[in-house]
């Protein structure tokens, strides 16, 4: 009365890649692997950022906020003398409906979040942080230069 009445086939694909997690986990003596331990199961660990590391970090980071202060400022110069349009939809309603004090609202937050997150993340996830707050800068450098560039000349 103990059995279900079905018969269980496994499938010797799913049995192989198991048994190779199991061995990539284990250890070549023999001992229990801890998954709370990432040292124990002989995969390469991730060493923390230095000190040094942590705040190179800061120089992209503040370049980060000078160019969006330099964003916006020359942004809110030229739509009030009429020298531009704004041409991003989303930005281009909050100037319509929120007039100067919303779009440097919608600015600041636009630049504070990615901030607030690159500062969060820049000890569990250094080298992404790193990659991605160099290409925030030189993205936003480029299109901004650029921009201010067809606008001016």
């Amino acid at each position: 009365m103990g059995g279900t009445g079905r018969t269980t086939v496994y499938n010797p694909r799913i049995l192989s890649i198991c048994s190779e997690a199991l061995i990539v986990m284990g250890r070549s003596d023999g001992a229990a692997t801890s998954l709370s331990d990432p040292a124990s199961s002989g995969l390469p660990v991730a060493t923390p950022p230095t000190p040094a590391q942590l705040r190179a970090l800061w120089l992209p980071m503040v370049l980060f906020v000078l160019i969006s202060v330099a964003d916006t400022a020359s942004s809110v110069h030229m739509l009030l003398t009429g020298m531009m349009d704004e041409y991003n939809p989303l930005m281009r309603w909050v100037w319509v409906t929120g007039g100067v004090p919303a779009f440097i609202g919608v600015k600041a937050f636009l630049t504070i979040v990615p901030v607030w997150l690159f500062n969060r993340l820049k000890r569990e996830r250094y080298s992404l942080v790193r990659r991605a707050v160099w290409v925030t800068v030189f993205g936003y450098a480029t299109i901004y230069g650029g921009l201010f560039c067809i606008a001016n000349y």
